[in-house]
């Protein structure tokens, strides 16, 4: 037993060894802080990337959704431009008709008094025959 404590014994660290091992154990705790600080660091960093990421693609995604709603308006626009156009052709067009019409009337009804008046002078010159 004596042998065994001995040896037992012997294999403990001196004072100087345990300081030694303190001090490393004190400094491997200081790199495993800062190593958990790096990782720690890299992680938000990893997370910060991401949401910028997320965010990007939002904004992209609603720039875009503008876009399309943009060009369906601008289409719808330019429709309904066209519809004006086509409507006031279309307002020019029966106006043209209705002056014409209207030319068309007032040359028939003159054409009617023309005639008007030459019955009545034959209906005159008739009854001066008599």
């Amino acid at each position: 037993m004596e042998a065994t404590s001995a040896a037992h014994f012997s294999s403990l660290p001196t004072p100087s060894r345990r300081l030694a091992q303190m001090r490393r154990r004190k400094k491997r705790t200081r790199d495993e802080m800062f190593s958990e600080i790096m990782e720690v660091t890299r992680n938000e960093r990893a997370h910060l990337r991401e949401w910028k990421d997320v965010v990007a693609k939002y904004r992209k995604e609603a720039s875009e959704c503008e876009d399309r709603r943009d060009k369906r308006e601008d289409r719808r626009d330019e429709r309904e431009d066209r519809r004006d156009e086509r409507e006031d052709r279309r307002d020019a067009r029966d106006e043209r008709c209705r002056q014409e019409d209207q030319r068309w009337r007032e040359a028939t009804l003159e054409l009617l008094r023309d005639q008007t008046d030459i019955l009545r002078r034959l209906v005159d010159l008739q009854e001066e025959q008599r």
